[in-house]
């Protein structure tokens, strides 16, 4: 006889608002973006001050230790892609790590492993962090407001500290041996006993997270620009902390890097303009996802039955299959839209959570592991190589129809980012769904090694979906796995202008509108 059981089921409202929106990851961030568009500053402004408050509210997901990149649409029609990723070293060499050798894998990509796990965590990950460059550029060629007033949020929560919540205070515990390995990760963000920070629970205090010194260093690049970090004291702190503990980053790494802006990728899909991020990012791969099902009328089919999953899946791997041939993850991701209407979509990331696990004496700056992206073993697409940029997940996004905005949309997860933009994109195209549905509905990912199904795809659907030839493996998304990412959303309602806003139902994302 079949069993039943109770379903812990998560759910959000959908806000609306007509003179301006932010989502973000965490409610601090959102609330800094909100503040600044109510001052009088632009989206560009808004998603830069909350950028660098989700580098110390959230710590472990970015930072201006990491990388960004952001695609923009300002209230003329006029658009920049902005891109702020990282390179490794150039003393870097295909054959620096040692693989153990066997079947073991390691890393958010699952590259082999390697001795020490060198590559994806500890001073020798480190590389070229972009983060600052990109938000910098952003804000000094399409933002309004003066630097130091929009990054006055972020060195505020840094010097007077945030109460953390139970999703902070859990990933800082996650990454206890990461942040234990090198650097002063461990005097940062456990107490003093090594015990990891406490959330409210109702009946014993909270911790604060407080971090000085990284006040510090975001108060130097308020005064004094992003050359600090590049060329400046900040960048000789970062590169002495890592050369002291065994890493090979240099200055001559640092000096000269400069974010690219350039126009969008763009494409069709159903008569509505995709907008995203080009190069060596995710934004290729969902316009290649987007473009197989646009040979498909996906809108004949039943919603979330086996032909649209099979669909999705099929095109998902088809353009993974792009990706991992001819191209050579704690992230986050946050929105903005105007008063005029000015888009912006912002992904930002440190790679793993924490990244390299590594801060510089000194410097409160969690650096990113650039090394994590690189194929440990020579001779393939993705190997090492000095001086060479990643190809990373990022895949901001922006939809215009007809002229007008439509949607910005991105996510944080890994390679998962691409799969939940482009089902995104095709709930609201495809579906008619607001972008709470949007970018909450179950949803399929396959990159060539089977397809992950989200739990809640009835077994009836899976049943066919194996049917249909696919090695469907059944994962469950809880409040803090991200199997499918966390996609968010703002859509400007066609019918009414109101701005809506649709995020992740079992993190503590937010939508903030005024």
């Amino acid at each position: 006889m079949p069993t039943v059981r109770s379903e812990w089921l998560h759910s959000k409202t959908e806000p609306a608002a007509k003179d301006g929106m932010v989502t973000a990851e965490h409610h601090l961030a959102a609330e800094a973006g909100v503040e600044v568009l109510r001052e009088g500053g632009n989206a560009v402004d808004a998603a830069v001050a909350a950028g660098f408050v989700m580098g110390v509210v959230e710590p472990f997901t970015s930072g201006i230790g990491g990388i960004a990149g952001l695609v923009i649409r300002r209230a003329d029609g006029t658009a920049v892609a902005i891109d702020g990723g990282t390179r490794a070293p150039r003393a870097a060499r295909a054959d620096m790590f040692e693989p153990i050798g066997g079947d073991s894998r390691a890393g958010m990509y699952g590259w082999p492993a390697v001795k020490g796990n060198d590559n994806i965590e500890g001073p020798l990950s480190v590389g070229v962090p972009g983060h600052v460059a990109a938000l910098c550029h952003a804000l000094e060629r399409h933002g309004t407001l003066p630097r130091g007033r929009v990054m006055a949020p972020a060195i505020r929560l840094a010097r007077e500290g945030f109460e953390v919540d139970w999703f902070v205070a859990l990933s800082v515990a996650m990454y206890h041996e990461r942040l234990h390995r090198a650097g002063g990760g461990k005097d940062v963000f456990f107490r003093p006993s090594g015990a990891p920070l406490r959330p409210p629970i109702g009946t014993e205090p909270s911790d604060r997270l407080v971090q000085p010194d990284l006040a510090g260093a975001l108060e130097a690049i308020a005064k004094e620009g992003p050359r600090v970090l590049y060329e400046g004291a900040l960048g000789r702190a970062l590169v002495a902390g890592v050369r002291d503990a065994g890493g090979i980053l240099s200055p001559e790494d640092l000096r000269g890097y400069a974010a690219v802006e350039s126009a969008p990728l763009e494409t069709e899909y159903r008569g509505v303009r995709l907008l995203t991020l080009p190069g060596l990012s995710g934004g290729e791969t969902v316009a290649r996802a987007l473009a197989i099902l646009r040979a498909f009328p996906l809108a004949g089919k039943e919603r979330g039955g086996a032909e649209h999953l099979h669909l999705v899946g099929e095109a998902l791997r088809g353009a993974f299959l792009h990706r991992f041939s001819s191209l050579a993850d704690h992230t986050t991701h946050l929105n903005v839209v105007d008063r005029e209407r000015t888009m912006v979509a912002l992904t930002q990331t440190l790679g793993q959570g924490f990244g390299s696990g590594f801060v510089a004496p000194g410097t409160g700056v969690v650096l990113l592991d650039t090394m994590t992206w690189f194929d440990p073993v020579p001779g393939h697409p993705n190997s090492i190589a000095p001086g060479k940029r990643v190809l990373w997940a990022g895949a901001p996004s922006l939809l215009v129809r007809d002229g007008r905005p439509l949607l910005a949309v991105g996510a944080p997860g890994g390679r998962k980012i691409m799969s939940a933009v482009a089902q995104t994109i095709v709930n609201v195209v495809d579906f008619g769904d607001g972008p709470q549905d949007a970018v909450n509905r179950p949803r399929v990912h396959d990159e060539g090694e089977g397809l992950l199904v989200d739990s809640r795809v009835p077994e009836a659907v899976r049943a066919e979906l194996a049917a249909l030839g696919h090695d469907v493996r059944v994962k469950e998304e809880t409040l803090m796995s991200a199997w499918f990412a966390r996609p968010q959303a703002i859509l400007v309602d066609p019918r009414t202008g109101d701005l809506r806003g649709g995020v992740d139902a079992l993190k503590p994302a937010v939508a903030i509108g005024l």
